[in-house]
């Protein structure tokens, strides 16, 4: 998956830990820092993870095209919920992440 913008980057989590590496291996964050002090890094900004309640307005964008995020989410198991078309030739796949919070993620038809 090749991530571009997120529209907020505090994601809320129960497991600070859990949602990191969800986010790192399934949505492919880039990491930054050093090991010690790891933390994702996206569209120049930090993403941060804190306790509390899940979301439903997460908007990912992306520069992949739908077959092969398809083929992505499924090597992760991480079910699409629903789609939705697009202005432009674009289409979003709605899923969950780790910690229930609602992602919709948009890429190229």
């Amino acid at each position: 998956m090749k991530p571009r913008k997120l529209n907020h980057k505090v994601i809320p989590t129960q497991d600070p830990d859990r949602a990191y590496r969800f986010w790192r291996d399934v949505f492919d964050i880039p990491q930054a820092g050093p090991s010690n002090q790891r933390h994702l890094r996206l569209d120049q900004e930090d993403l941060t993870f804190v306790v509390g309640p899940t979301q439903k307005n997460f908007e990912l964008l992306a520069r992949d095209h739908q077959a092969s995020l398809r083929q992505h989410l499924a090597n992760n198991f991480v079910p699409i919920l629903r789609t939705e078309e697009r202005y432009g030739n674009k289409i979003a796949f709605i899923v969950n992440d780790s910690e229930g919070n609602q992602i919709t993620i948009g890429v190229n038809q």
